[in-house]
């Protein structure tokens, strides 16, 4: 058995796949949906989201675009998170395990 396939047969590395599947998806997904939910909102009613908040100059759809891009930084702070307490320390696992294979 080769290096790789040693590797795959680790106990961490099945645990690494479960644990990168468990929050890229979640997190894909609402990324995706918010993304879309501004731009069919955008195609579909543009009148509303050129509607100024208040008595100032600014739009709804200005708000809503820079809402997007704040959710998409906390959702890159979870996955930040979550990578450095659940991730880092299985691929660090899996490195000397593979050091040590050899």
């Amino acid at each position: 058995m080769n290096q790789p396939e040693q590797i795959r047969q680790l106990p961490e590395y099945a645990e690494l796949t479960r644990a990168r599947r468990k929050i890229v998806w979640p997190l894909s997904i609402a990324v995706i949906v918010a993304y879309f939910a501004l731009i069919l909102a955008i195609a579909f009613s543009p009148t509303s989201l050129g509607a100024p908040i208040g008595d100032g100059v600014t739009s709804i759809g200005v708000a809503l675009g820079l809402s997007i891009i704040l959710f998409c930084m906390v959702i890159t702070g979870i996955y930040v998170t979550y990578a450095n307490r659940v991730i880092e320390p299985l691929t660090r696992a899996i490195v000397q395990k593979a050091g040590e294979l050899k």
